[in-house]
């Protein structure tokens, strides 16, 4: 996790700020390299408030197989190698199989052989963290309580079946109802990882809601992308056109092996398609400074959070001024020589954020 480089930007090409490299008041920060400048979106980080206006939410949990490790699964692992001894005695006993493969000898542990090993304290058994679980008890009762209007969020598990397409209503959870929860998954794990009918769920139920905002919690490997991406398109037209209601969408990264090149292509749509309306935002879990950071890309254009305010370089010079109210989603231009910008606020409190190692 680092800072990019002068050289590592591309011309025209969004580079979005690691989250903990990012300055805690602030949501998301991107540079774009174009026409020699430093071209600079900030937002500020808002707690969304309590203003229930109609908007619906819902969590929808990925359960493909890939996932199992991520409910807290159990990983066997050797506390040491066997001796040639040890691999003589399980073989005669029949706990063991050797066969050939690729020219080389290899072992097939048989019936019995786990258990064996396991009272031999050769081989234990470790529980994983419940990752899922945390952000489910820390996030979904931040949208009942903060930004549903029904004061429930609608809760799904997903890419279930044969073909990942499956999905299972878990239900509408109120905020003291998620903190209790247990998010352990389904016994039906899928063997593929569609996201679109977790999608169609959530529009097609809350179709009127004057606003969605809907959480997918996965580790990224979605066998249908080029669908996604294409209803993505239609969508951001669609919701530009004000033929639907606005939604957003925040893939929530849980896992050792996170596919964060899928989520990322989803994040930079807008950029790499020109799409008129961003809808995918993209977090990791174990990344994210707090549970806010889900909502670092909800942010209303027109609200202002100071009367003025002046942007500079971290040399000090000056590069932006905000005369008439000083807006959550900040754009301005820095040479590319600036590595930084700085908020400075009238009473003289400063922000500072470095952008370029």
């Amino acid at each position: 996790m680092a800072l990019p480089t002068l050289a590592s930007l591309s011309e025209g090409i969004n580079v979005q700020l690691d989250n903990q490299l990012v300055h805690k008041s602030l949501g998301e920060v991107n540079v774009t390299l174009k026409d020699s400048m430093l071209h600079v979106t900030a937002t500020i980080l808002l707690r969304p408030g309590q203003g229930n206006e109609g908007w619906q939410t819902g969590v929808a949990i990925d359960c493909s197989s890939s996932m199992t490790r991520a409910f807290g699964g159990e990983n066997m692992y050797f506390t040491r190698a066997l001796t040639d001894a040890e691999t003589s005695d399980l073989i005669s006993k029949g706990l063991i199989e050797v066969f050939e493969q690729d020219g080389q000898s290899m072992c097939r542990m048989l019936h019995g052989c786990h258990e064996h090993l396991l009272q031999q304290g050769i081989l234990r058994i470790s529980k994983d963290e419940n990752e899922v679980q945390n952000v489910c008890r820390t996030a979904i009762p931040l949208l009942a309580e903060e930004i549903d209007a029904d004061g429930g969020t609608t809760v799904l598990y997903w890419a279930m079946g044969a073909d990942g397409s499956g999905i299972e209503l878990m239900g509408d959870l109120t905020a003291e109802e998620a903190k209790t929860a247990e998010y352990k998954g389904v016994s039906d794990w899928g063997n593929g990882t569609k996201l679109m009918p977790a999608i169609r769920y959530f529009l097609s139920t809350f179709a009127d809601a004057p606003m969605g905002f809907y959480i997918f919690i996965t580790d990224g490997r979605i066998d249908d992308f080029e669908e996604v991406k294409a209803f993505t398109c239609q969508l951001s037209h669609d919701i530009a056109a004000k033929k639907v209601n606005p939604v957003h969408f925040v893939l929530v990264g849980v896992g050792s092996e996170i596919d964060t090149d899928q989520m990322a292509q989803l994040d930079d749509l807008p950029d790499a398609m020109n799409l008129p309306y961003d809808i995918w935002d993209h977090k990791i879990a174990k990344e994210m400074r707090s549970i806010n950071d889900i909502f670092a890309e909800l942010v209303d254009e027109n609200r202002i959070i100071a009367k003025s305010a002046e942007i500079k370089d971290l040399e000090g010079n000056r590069v932006h001024s905000y005369t008439d109210g000083v807006p959550a989603i900040m754009r301005f231009s820095m040479p590319m020589s600036a590595k930084g910008f700085q908020i400075v606020l009238p009473n003289g409190a400063t922000l500072q954020q470095q952008v370029i190692a």
